[in-house]
């Protein structure tokens, strides 16, 4: 007699080997995609403070005087960022501090 299919034992077996590979596998990867994150931001905050360097730069020194000049005169133009200001992703905004004679941009912890 030929036995066709698979018993119930046998099904529950996969179902079981499935779901034990699940539970390792995907907080990995819930990890692994907070971890791009907080990369990305670092990254997008190092490009804001080089722009913020290459502003002073190209005014004999002076920095924005305050976040409006800041959000004015670097975050919307395009001679900084062509493609538009650079984004949290994790929602957060990016903020000036400083005056006219040195400053720096604040970005949350994660």
């Amino acid at each position: 007699m030929a036995r066709k299919g698979f018993t119930l034992v046998e099904l529950l077996l996969v179902v079981l080997i499935i779901a034990i590979l699940a539970s390792i596998v995907v907080p990995r990867l819930t990890g692994a995609a907070a971890e791009a994150n907080k990369s990305k931001c670092d990254a997008n905050w190092a490009n804001l403070i080089r722009a913020l360097e290459l502003y002073a730069a190209n005014n004999n020194g002076a920095y924005p005087v305050d976040d409006d000049a800041f959000q004015a005169n670097i975050l919307n133009s395009s001679t900084y960022f062509p493609h538009g200001a650079p984004v949290c992703p994790f929602g957060t905004a990016y903020v000036y501090v400083g005056n006219a004679t040195g400053g720096t941009v604040t970005a949350h912890s994660h």
